[in-house]
């Protein structure tokens, strides 16, 4: 038996971790290389050839994206929401509708174990825990078994949101292998992902300098207006918390991020980097909207200063979720083409 090849080369995959949650004998594990990015690794002892995995890779596969139907410039009323949100508070809005609604929402968590930041996936059930997904974090996330459990989840009936990359939900689509009505999913307009050892290896530089130990990283806080100002909570020597603020622009991290130097390699050639879309909600930054909208603008409660949304509308699943949470925001009408033009990732 011929032994099974998932990729040649570092820009035909995305580490999306699908041909990881769909092997049914546990053969393939997600491996950093030199650099830190994970990429599957095929155990030829445990394979036994089924080709699952290269079944369930959508990304050396031709695309099944949408064309948005509608698209908005949007930010919720909610203050708790804008406070926590990167831009306009669009996920947490739906997220928590399907909170209310009994469901589950699988998005990027920082959490904090054995004295280490972790970029990863995972679930929340309650209100309560929605802060964990809440916020940008410029970084990959560990999609882990995520997929697998989404799809307990939808099989058991419960409404499902998961958030995420656009190939992190073209991963999930091929790991599901088809449609379910119960499922919710919001891409966001993505720039690229550094991986996990970068930003690690940035923060214990960071604590050196700071003699101490930073358990929160908050790469987008609003407490001083919308930007790229990061909050950092550490214990100082003494083991006291504290709190210190950064422009993001000044770190060592944020400026290889903006100017895309620490990306994956199939970030560089990315299919998703399009106006067609993964999911059933596109969601980001609003940039430009003063000079694509300026009469809108004028009439408008919303402001720069608590985040705008720019929000695509991909499928009627997206469109009626939205509808259905308009008077929980202020909104009005803008193009894929206005967002585009601030937006060249699409």
């Amino acid at each position: 038996m011929s032994s099974i090849e998932l990729f040649q080369n570092k820009t035909d995959c995305c580490g999306c971790s699908a041909c990881y949650n769909v092997c049914p004998r546990k053969a393939i594990s997600m491996q950093e290389d030199e650099y830190g990015y994970v990429y599957p690794v095929i155990d030829q002892d445990k394979c036994v050839g089924c080709g699952l995995c290269r079944k369930v890779c959508h990304y050396q596969a031709d695309k099944e994206l949408r064309t948005p139907i509608k698209a908005y410039a949007a930010a919720g009323k909610k203050e708790e929401f804008l406070k926590k949100a990167a831009s306009g508070g669009m996920f947490s809005l739906v997220a928590d509708k399907i909170l209310e609604e009994g469901g589950v929402v699988f998005g990027a968590a920082m959490e904090y174990q054995n004295n280490t930041l972790i970029p990863k996936h995972i679930a929340v059930e309650s209100k309560e825990e929605l802060f964990k997904l809440q916020g940008s974090k410029y970084v990959q996330s560990f999609i882990g078994n995520t997929y697998a459990e989404a799809k307990k989840y939808l099989a058991d009936g419960r409404k499902v949101l998961f958030s995420g990359t656009p190939c992190q939900i073209e991963g999930l689509k091929g790991y599901l292998g088809r449609e379910y009505e119960n499922l919710y999913t919001i891409d966001i307009i993505c720039h690229g992902v550094p991986n996990a050892k970068w930003f690690q290896d940035y923060i214990k530089v960071f604590e050196t300098k700071l003699q101490g130990s930073i358990y929160s990283y908050n790469f987008r806080d609003k407490s001083r207006g919308q930007g790229m100002n990061a909050r950092i909570e550490y214990y100082d020597k003494n083991g006291k918390a504290k709190v210190i603020y950064r422009d993001g622009h000044l770190t060592s991290f944020f400026h290889l991020f903006l100017k895309m130097n620490i990306y994956r390699d199939n970030c560089y050639h990315c299919p998703y980097a399009r106006k067609e879309r993964a999911a059933d909600i596109t969601i980001g930054d609003y940039w430009g909207i003063y000079e694509e909208h300026a009469d809108e603008m004028k009439n408008s409660t919303m402001s720069n200063s608590k985040g705008i949304s720019c929000v695509l509308l991909n499928s009627d699943k997206g469109l009626k979720i939205f509808e259905q949470l308009m008077p929980q925001m202020d909104y009005f009408e803008s193009t894929v083409d206005k967002i585009a033009k601030h937006n060249m990732q699409l």
